[in-house]
């Protein structure tokens, strides 16, 4: 079975579980001598031996501690690198499937931890412990050791066959779990056009159906799981049971075996059998998470998309040629050529749906284009989106990007009639946006995006829908410093408010496909 672990990691796991079983078999070896010794009376130096027994009773806990703690570090690290794996996906082709996203990330990778931290150490342990304490057994007692050895694989047998139809549950538990999630997160979006187009019972009748599916499913891995756990308890009470009958007879009835290895045989077998039934049970939990990640790798083996497209170029802003942009089947821009100066504001304009942000994502390196060549001046860009969207931070560190003091900051706020609204509030600059819950207005969050570009004064700024939800005071606030900002940048900004096409420089429309000069349209 595939453990996800490279050669390396698998060596060094083993080594650290070969050295933890070895120190506690000599443990118990320790312990076997010194109770033979009380009980028996064989004269052995008892101070010695409990030394011995002490010391490698706490190396055992040492090193079994140790390997718990850097398993679980080495897999914490490998679900960082694949929660980057899934990151890296993210672009504008999975925009549409955001809450798969959402889920993969949050809640499938994270039930798929235990995979890595609990279930894989605990297979590479228990092998190790397993073969050791048998190997021992048929060192020390050859009928124990027999015994452990036919029981032995009904354990494993039997939670494979549970396991592999656990998995598979898993997978339909995992996939109504994101059938609800983006049905859910959809309604609440879209309540509005629920309400008007009367589907209250269409969708409600969806969530039914789904959340019966996922806890028929849920039941299904619950059944599962507790037919496991009572059968692994049998199998154990009865493998125990027959290494103790196995004791039992040869000290009363044919008396050829020793108390010291009486005890030591009853010592590793329960140990032996708990192995194994440690070992079905995080069967049991590995498979389940596997299950999950293979939610998120579906996504993670989605082939990235090429962000590195875009050349370089002296002469222009941006320029393009037989440049084509569209999604899927679907052509947006074919064949076009454009210039785009190195400074001026260039307006684009265009029917809602005609490809205009699309465009802009393009030029920013978010969306690769279906064919053409595109070289842009520089990547020192800033941009201002038509999505509201606050990572957690401040107010503050959202428009210095970490990099202009709070006087300068201040300064472009009050620039755009921004400092009386923040200084409403009750930590100023320094209030917390947090789940993108930010105590602003539409056009007070638009004229804070502004600020975060124009105090940085990229020698590209890209705009789409620059004054939406602007009032007509703000919207002259706003092209006044577009006027000046525009003599040393390129501005290139999607429009829909004919106000801003008096400043521009350039004007172009995108219609059916095609990028005119506005003044030959």
């Amino acid at each position: 079975m595939k453990l996800n672990l490279s050669l390396k990691q698998a060596v060094l796991y083993s080594s650290l579980a070969i050295i933890s079983v070895v120190f506690y078999i000599v443990f118990g070896h320790h312990l076997s001598r010194i109770l033979e010794s009380i009980v028996m009376g064989t004269g052995l130096n008892i101070t010695q031996s409990l030394t011995y027994m002490s010391m490698f009773f706490i190396l055992f806990i040492l090193t079994d501690k140790f390997y718990n703690l850097y398993t679980r570090t080495r897999a914490n690290q490998s679900i960082e690198h694949k929660a980057g794996q899934l990151f890296d996906r993210i672009d504008v082709k999975t925009q549409r499937e955001s809450e798969g996203m959402i889920n993969a990330l949050h809640v499938h990778l994270e039930e798929y931890r235990s995979y890595e931290t609990a279930f894989v150490p605990t297979i590479i342990k228990t092998m190790i412990k397993v073969t050791l304490i048998i190997a021992t057994l048929f060192f020390i007692d050859i009928y124990a050791g027999a015994i452990l050895l036919f029981t032995a694989p009904f354990i494993p047998l039997y939670y494979v066959l549970v396991g592999l139809q656990t998995q598979e549950e898993s997978v339909k538990q995992a996939t109504r779990f994101d059938n609800i999630g983006t049905l859910f997160l959809n309604l609440i979006r879209g309540k509005d056009t629920v309400k008007n187009t009367n589907s209250k019972e269409t969708l409600i009748k969806r969530l039914e159906s789904d959340n019966k599916g996922f806890v028929k499913e849920t039941m299904h891995i619950l059944k599962y799981a507790f037919q496991s756990t009572m059968m692994l308890e049998f199998i154990t009470i009865l493998g125990i049971g027959l290494v103790a009958l196995e004791v039992a007879l040869r000290i009363i009835i044919f008396q050829n075996i020793s108390f010291y290895t009486a005890f030591f045989v009853l010592l590793l077998a329960p140990e032996f059998y708990n192995a194994l039934k440690v070992l079905g049970t995080e069967f049991h939990n590995g498979k389940l998470a596997l299950g999950s990640y293979e939610r998120a790798e579906e996504i993670i083996k989605q082939p990235a998309m090429n962000t590195s497209y875009r050349g370089k170029t002296d002469s222009w802003a941006a320029t393009a040629e037989n440049l084509t942009v569209g999604h899927d089947d679907k052509i947006l821009l074919k064949n076009t050529n454009f210039n785009f100066s190195k400074t001026g504001l260039t307006a684009i304009t265009g029917e809602s749906g005609a490809g205009k942000t699309t465009l802009l994502r393009t030029l920013l390196g978010l969306h690769e284009p279906a064919a053409g060549t595109l070289d842009v001046l520089t990547t020192d860009i800033g941009y201002v989106s038509d999505q509201v969207y606050f990572s957690d931070t401040t107010i503050y560190d959202y428009v210095s990007g970490n990099s202009h003091s709070e006087e300068k900051v201040m300064e472009i706020l009050h620039k755009l009639n921004l400092t009386d609204s923040i200084d409403n509030l009750e930590a100023g600059i320094y209030t917390p946006i947090v789940n993108h819950d930010i105590p602003l207005s539409g056009g007070e969050i638009v004229r804070l995006k502004m600020a975060r570009v124009l105090i940085s004064k990229p020698e590209i700024i890209i705009m789409d829908e620059p004054t939406e939800f602007l009032d007509a005071q703000t919207e002259q606030l706003v092209m006044k410093y577009l006027t000046e900002l525009k003599e040393t940048s390129a501005i290139i900004a999607v429009i829909h408010r004919r106000q801003l096409l008096s400043i521009a420089d350039s004007h172009y429309v995108l219609n059916n496909g095609e990028l005119q000069r506005g003044d030959t349209v």
